[in-house]
């Protein structure tokens, strides 16, 4: 049986952090072995001595324990894991300080391999296999989503792979170190800086590049990220740490298929909607990403122009210029040839352009003079005669060419959200026998037919609602757990006598 130190305070201890060693009590906890180090901390492996329950002990380094905002960034992790509550998001149950001052937290103990290991050993996954994975983070980073709570730091390294009982990936989100509370009706104690990049260079949203506008939306990003991580074995970009930002922002991605010629071309549409720079065109929640990778028709397709202009790089007197050239085709995706948002503008179209314009009215002006109806000629006037009537020519009428123009209608979304409150995560949502969704949210095409959704969970009854999706919103879903099996009443046949002897001969 181990002994069980305990940690002396910060004088006796020294300047530099003192590593917990096997015996270590941390709260109710004995320190078991090291699990991992990063720059904020160490992990540790700790017991329970009395239940022998197993946890990790995630213990903040002295450095930043005594740095205001490094600490209500950690209090904001255990926080917002705590407000998900999702089963494939990592637990976190107990908070507390060393006595010499570092701060930490108790979370579940993974027994499993981190995902970004899984990838080293076994290469480039198939759309098969990574489905799984890819299906429950989307409903894991949906539910942090549907709290208000973006994770910001999505990336192979926070998830790991646990197994279930049956032998099935389990998949768990982890490290919410740096995740943003959005809602904003809530009351946040943590907010990190504008105008701060704070996440891993290769999977960062061009917003987060920016450090301003984050939302839930930078999640989806790095999902696409993440997918393309994946199923290619790479990244979208490479360089040094201001190049990889510089390209997030303003470069097209490569195709998926173009690294992976196995994946189809709706993988190649499903990533490329999600690596979109406006977070407006990207998918209105990460299970609707999942459905465009499962080539399911739910999922709805973007509405990308089909003619984009590309700003192309060329030398000029001030080193490097841009200039506006057009797309000589289509892409087959349908994804547009995004352009420096912040560079938009400031170059002048070519002259050609506008003398094309000119010379294209100058025909159409031409053309309508020969096909117009001829009138009658008109006498010549002489001197002291009255002027002959004129046939006057009807010109079509036009707005005046200061009239200000019609301001264009706001599109229509193609698509709605239901939240669903009530059921629990995780329940798959079906219209007839088509998936549509994972609980808490759905996605619906917009209509103003009533449409009747089912939820199937295991160890619950099915459920149904009846929704008409004219618009977002939230309906509620009570799901009743299924019933345990009565025993049988049926009174026993062993006879009490064989009972008494069992070793009595019959006669």
């Amino acid at each position: 049986m181990s002994t069980v130190h305990t940690l002396g305070d910060p004088a006796a201890i020294g300047a530099g952090d003192r590593e917990l060693v096997e015996g270590d009590a941390v709260g109710e906890y004995v320190i078991r072995d090291q699990l991992g180090k990063g720059g904020f901390g160490t992990v540790y492996r700790a017991v329970q001595p009395v239940i022998g329950k197993q946890v990790a002990i995630k213990v903040l380094s002295r450095r930043y324990s005594s740095d205001d905002a490094i600490v209500s960034r950690f209090v904001a992790e255990a926080r917002a894991v705590n407000q998900i509550r999702h089963r494939n998001i990592i637990d976190i149950f107990s908070f507390g300080q060393l006595p010499d001052g570092r701060h930490y937290y108790v979370m579940e103990y993974l027994d499993g391999l981190p995902l970004d290991r899984h990838l080293r050993e076994q290469g480039v996954l198939r759309i098969e296999s990574a489905l799984p994975i890819l299906r429950a983070i989307a409903r894991a980073l949906d539910a942090a989503h549907a709290k208000g709570i973006a994770h910001r730091d999505l990336k192979p390294e926070n998830i790991v792979l646990s197994f279930d009982d049956e032998g099935q990936i389990y998949p768990k989100l982890l490290d919410f170190g740096i995740a943003k509370l959005t809602s904003p009706d809530e009351e946040q104690t943590h907010r990190t800086g504008t105008g701060v990049p704070l996440g891993t260079p290769h999977y960062m949203s061009p917003e987060q590049c920016r450090g301003r506008d984050v939302d839930h939306r930078t999640d989806i990003y790095s999902f696409g990220v993440l997918s393309f991580r994946l199923l290619t074995g790479d990244y979208p970009f490479h360089g040094e740490l201001i190049e990889i930002l510089h390209k997030h922002m303003h470069e097209d991605p490569p195709r998926p298929s173009a690294i992976n010629p196995a994946l189809t071309a709706e993988i190649d549409h499903a990533i490329t909607w999600m690596l979109q720079k406006d977070p407006v065109q990207r998918p209105a929640t990460v299970m609707a990403a999942v459905f465009a990778l499962q080539g399911e028709s739910t999922a709805p397709t973007p509405m990308f122009p089909t003619t984009v202009a590309r700003r192309t790089p060329v030398p000029g007197r001030d080193g490097v210029q841009t200039a506006d050239t057009m797309a000589a085709s289509v892409d087959t995706l349908g994804a547009p040839a995004t352009s420096n948002p912040m560079a938009a503008g400031r170059s002048r179209p070519p002259l050609w352009i506008g003398a094309a314009v000119v010379i294209a009215g100058a025909i159409a002006t031409f053309a309508w003079i020969q096909t117009r109806p001829a009138s009658a000629p008109t006498p010549p006037v002489t001197a002291g005669s009255a002027p002959a009537p004129v046939t006057p020519v009807v010109v079509p009428a036009t707005a005046p060419a200061d009239a200000p123009e019609a301001p264009d209608a706001p599109p229509v979304a193609k698509s709605v959200i239901v939240r669903i409150t009530g059921a629990p995560d995780g329940a798959v949502v079906k219209k007839g026998t088509t998936t549509v969704g994972v609980t808490p949210t759905v996605q619906l095409d917009r209509g103003s037919d009533e449409v009747v959704l089912s939820f199937f969970l295991d160890g619950y009854l099915p459920a149904s609602l009846t929704v008409r999706p004219d618009e977002d919103q939230t309906a509620e879903v009570l799901m009743k757990k299924k019933p345990r099996p009565k025993l049988d009443p049926r009174p026993s046949e062993i006879n009490p006598d064989d009972l008494a002897d069992p070793f009595k001969k019959k006669r």
